[in-house]
C-alpha cells in the first residue's frame, strides 16, 4: 500500500500479481514471468525469509496438533 493517510492505495505494479493470486486462489492457474530482475541481495534476503516464515509455521502447527490440509 502507497500514498498519503487516508489515501491508500495499492501500487500499480503489483495489481496483476493481485489479481493472479485471486485466480490461483479460487482454484484457477496462472503464468507468472519476471520482466526485470531486482536486486538481487533483497530478493535472496525475501526468499531466505519466505523459507523461515514456511518452516516456522510447519513446526508451529505441528506443536499445535493443528492440520492444515489444502491443496493448490
Amino acid at each position: 500500500m502507497e500514498g498519503p493517510e487516508g489515501s491508500l492505495a495499492l501500487n500499480p505494479a503489483l495489481q496483476p500479481v493481485l489479481e493472479a493470486l485471486h485466480h490461483v486462489l479460487a482454484g484457477g492457474e496462472v503464468d507468472v514471468q519476471v520482466l526485470r530482475s531486482g536486486n538481487p541481495d533483497i530478493v535472496a534476503e525475501l526468499n531466505r525469509r519466505a523459507t523461515r516464515a514456511t518452516r516456522e509455521s510447519n513446526i508451529l502447527n505441528k506443536l499445535s496438533g493443528h492440520s492444515l490440509t489444502t491443496t493448490v
